[in-house]
């Protein structure tokens, strides 16, 4: 039995006839006739009762046919796997990041890729970034992407791209109202920032500001800065929408902040998915600047 034998079947089966269904596949009838008398052979059993033109499934025939399709369905995917083999595709990609880009583009992205990559398994960590090189280095992770400072960066990550930040608070904030922020001012109210597990301990990214409320996503940081508990540095990808809808606000101010770059940690050479997903970012960074 042949996958090309079962595959003729399904085709005569489906358009009622073997003249039918030579019109639509193209292939010759007496081509399907012959590959349908060999499965018939190889099977022992005849799959069609035939009546001058007119065909009808035996009723081994219907018993068969969701057999034969899960058959074919199979051996697709047999072939696709060993393709993605030869041409260097990973069966298998774990990633961790962070969200300092909007979850719309990774969302995206991870579709994108499963749509490319269908038989890709993918696994997604979403963690601070000053995690991400001991998962790499522990081979828990592929690869890793995250928003670093140039003093917190891994020594194994590479730049991406610098990414603009915002000092922001909510529009009814008091720091909202006033012309020009100093270090004296953030320091009189509570800075909501970036918290991460680092040896033993939690420790916050607080800037100017013993009062702070450490989180350990950007995503819900921005949220708690919307709902007035305090101001943060952000990302400004991650509340572009935010401030054009004036859900936040940018503070004004003349203070020198620490440059900021998106960038990567990678365990060993990257396979094609990995190299994919690293141009989809790389292009995303590209339209955000």
């Amino acid at each position: 039995m042949r996958a090309e034998q079962v595959q003729a079947f399904i085709d005569v089966t489906e358009h009622g006839s073997f003249a039918a269904a030579a019109r639509h596949t193209g292939i010759k009838r007496s081509t399907l006739s012959a590959s349908v008398n060999a499965l018939e052979d190889s099977l022992g059993v005849a799959l069609f009762e035939r009546s001058g033109n007119s065909l009808q499934l035996t009723a081994v025939g219907e018993s068969v046919l969701p057999d034969c399709y899960r058959l074919l369905t199979s051996a697709s995917r047999i072939n696709k796997h060993c393709q993605q083999h030869l041409q260097g595709v990973e069966s298998q990609l774990c990633i961790a990041r962070d969200d300092a880009l909007p979850e719309v583009f990774w969302r995206q992205v991870m579709h994108d890729l499963k749509q490319r990559y269908p038989l890709t398994a993918i696994s997604v960590y979403l963690l601070p970034p000053q995690e991400h090189a001991q998962f790499v280095l522990r081979q828990t992770v592929d690869i890793a992407f995250g928003l670093y400072t140039a003093e917190g960066a891994s020594v194994n990550a590479s730049n991406l791209a610098p990414v603009s930040m915002s000092l922001v608070a909510a529009p009814d904030h008091p720091l909202s109202r006033l012309p020009n922020v100093t270090k004296d001012d953030l320091a009189q109210y509570t800075q909501v920032c970036l918290t991460f597990d680092q040896g033993d301990k939690l420790v916050s990214e607080a800037l100017f500001s013993t009062n702070y409320l450490g989180l350990t996503m950007f995503e819900v940081i921005r949220d708690a800065v919307i709902n007035g508990t305090g101001w943060a540095l952000l990302p400004y990808p991650l509340v572009k929408d935010a401030l054009t809808n004036h859900t936040l606000c940018a503070l004004n101010h003349d203070l020198l902040l620490e440059s900021h770059y998106y960038r990567y940690v990678e365990g060993e050479s990257l396979g094609v998915v990995a190299t994919a997903l690293l141009t989809n970012v790389t292009r995303f960074l590209g339209t955000t600047r």
